[in-house]
């Protein structure tokens, strides 16, 4: 049964019913950037996002903590708890893909033999 309601519920949004993201890209005018927001943006999305730069600074921390037999037991421990959920996410994502697949296989079996040939 549809109400009144249902018909405005996709264009007004109770507090804390809408969606639930937040931005964290520096916006352009705001007092708290130091430096360029443009230059920030473009590094994000041409050169590397924070994960990968993340990832790397991780990386020569390791590699100078070895070279020197200095131990960082807390960079060492977010190291590996980083590959951790990225091995999670290729879990899923392969779980997903095999899901997809099978999805595929039932509606169009060409298509789904088509995708899965040796090539």
């Amino acid at each position: 049964m549809l109400t009144p309601f249902d018909i405005w519920s996709p264009i007004i949004h109770a507090p804390f019913s809408g969606d639930v993201t937040q931005e964290i890209t520096p916006r352009i005018l705001s007092p708290d950037i130091k430096g360029s927001a443009g230059v920030e943006h473009r590094v994000q999305t041409e050169v590397a996002s924070f994960g990968k730069q993340l990832g790397k600074v991780l990386e020569a921390l390791q590699t100078l903590s070895a070279a020197t037999d200095t131990p960082l037991p807390e960079i060492d421990a977010l190291a590996a708890d980083i590959e951790t959920v990225k091995a999670d996410a290729k879990d899923v994502l392969r779980r997903e893909a095999e899901e997809a697949l099978a999805r595929l296989k039932a509606v169009d079996p060409a298509g789904h033999a088509a995708l899965v040939a040796p090539t």
